[in-house]
């Protein structure tokens, strides 16, 4: 398999807000570097973690890429409205 993830990386997400205002990631989708269309449903989120100036949130997911189990964090900018992958565990 070939390394296809950088750091900051930009995602189409697809996401579930409550009522109360609490966002959960289900899916999301990026091009790797040969431009190819990827998909990824999020099996499990482990842990979130809100930024101390409340500019964003950081999501610990698990998630099936490539026929392995990855676990990754997810960014969101409450200010830009902007998902992005940030990092990438084998």
């Amino acid at each position: 398999m070939e390394s296809i993830l950088c750091v900051n990386i930009p995602v189409q997400m697809i996401s579930c807000t409550d009522t109360n205002g609490k966002i959960t990631p289900i899916r999301f989708r990026f091009r790797d570097r040969n431009g190819e269309l990827i998909t990824v449903t999020i099996d499990k989120v482990l842990s979130e973690d809100q930024s101390r100036n409340q500019v964003g949130i950081n999501f610990s997911c698990s998630a099936i890429l490539y026929g392995r189990r990855k676990t990754f964090t997810l960014w969101y900018s409450y200010f830009a409205h902007e998902w992005h992958l940030s990092r990438l565990c084998a």
